[in-house]
């Protein structure tokens, strides 16, 4: 294209490309979202602002370009604006959509206060009109997640420390997981396809994969009343080959220092580069996708939380 790209979204497995100039050459404006059709190599439609573009996400007929204070929702089709939605200083862009091909589009993102996080479903004209708000962490979110069928929303903060996973019906807190103990940037939160496992990156340079089995026993049951006592003594047999995430040694102290057990991570996989995006592939596989141009892809047991290298590649020429 002559020129450099700093955003890129795919309408599910279309040739319709959203796209955001970048880099120091940039292609198009970092204030524009130019809608590409890839099959044609033609710009179909744009979409100028006064601002720089920080993220554009598609989904299903809808564009959600996300700016600094602010979430604009165009209709792709038309690309008239739907709504605009008001955030707390959103810098990165952050923003989760579920994508679930199903009757609901639920969507997270910084509220208008600190730690605050707005979700609403934009489904259509109705749902959109309702959103909740949940106050999840004292400091600013730095990562958003929402499962495949909008029902977990994963969330962490910029001391990168917890990750707290909350119930979209009633913005209920029902987990609360420990990534470590020392500050770190938290770059990204990613639910499993099949709604097993959450992972998280960092500038660490470690992925922590956690498991949330037993949330989904707890909501199963919270939705299954007439489920029958002998259903719930099988699960219980089952309960020693599912995966288990360690417990905080910070536990044993709590009674002194009033500190709440949580979760440490059911699997971790050490990887060299600090900025990496992570997502789960099929087969108990996830990859990783590095800032120097590196795709990992990696495989972890089940049961025991031990992760193996599969492949490695690096997309970047050496000269580069």
């Amino acid at each position: 294209m002559n020129g450099g790209i700093g955003k890129i979204e795919m309408l599910k497995r279309t040739n319709i490309l959203a796209l955001v100039g970048g880099g120091e050459n940039p292609r198009f404006s970092p204030k524009k979202i130019v809608i590409w059709d890839d099959h044609y190599a033609k710009t179909i439609g744009e979409l100028i602002f006064n601002k720089e573009v920080l993220n554009v996400r598609l989904r299903l007929d809808k564009i959600f370009g996300v700016f600094e204070k602010k979430i604009y929702l165009f209709n792709l089709n038309t690309l008239e604006t739907i709504t605009t939605l008001k955030t707390y200083h959103n810098p990165t862009g952050i923003i989760a959509i579920s994508s679930g091909e199903m009757n609901k589009l639920m969507i997270a993102y910084p509220g208008e206060s600190q730690g605050v996080v707005s979700f609403r479903d934009c489904y259509d004209s109705k749902t959109i009109k309702n959103y909740k708000i949940i106050k999840a962490h004292e400091s600013k979110i730095a990562c958003l997640a929402i499962n495949k069928s909008g029902t977990l929303l994963a969330t962490s903060s910029d001391n990168g420390t917890l990750i707290r996973i909350f119930e979209f019906i009633n913005g209920e807190n029902i987990a609360t997981f420990r990534r470590g103990t020392k500050t770190v940037t938290m770059l990204c939160l990613s639910f499993s396809p099949n709604n097993v496992f959450v992972g998280c990156t960092s500038d660490a340079g470690t992925i922590h994969i956690f498991s949330i089995v037993n949330i989904n026993k707890k909501l199963n049951e919270k939705n299954e009343k007439e489920e029958t006592n002998k259903e719930i003594k099988n699960e219980e047999k089952n309960e020693d080959n599912e995966p288990k995430n360690k417990k905080s040694l910070l536990g044993k102290i709590g009674g002194l220092f009033n500190i709440t057990e949580h979760d440490r991570s059911f699997a971790k996989f050490k990887i060299k580069e600090e900025y990496g995006l992570l997502t789960f592939g099929k087969e108990n596989t996830f990859v990783v996708v590095t800032k120097e141009g590196k795709y990992i892809k990696a495989a972890y047991n089940p049961t025991s939380g031990i992760c193996q290298m599969i492949e490695e590649k690096n997309f970047f020429d050496e000269e580069i």
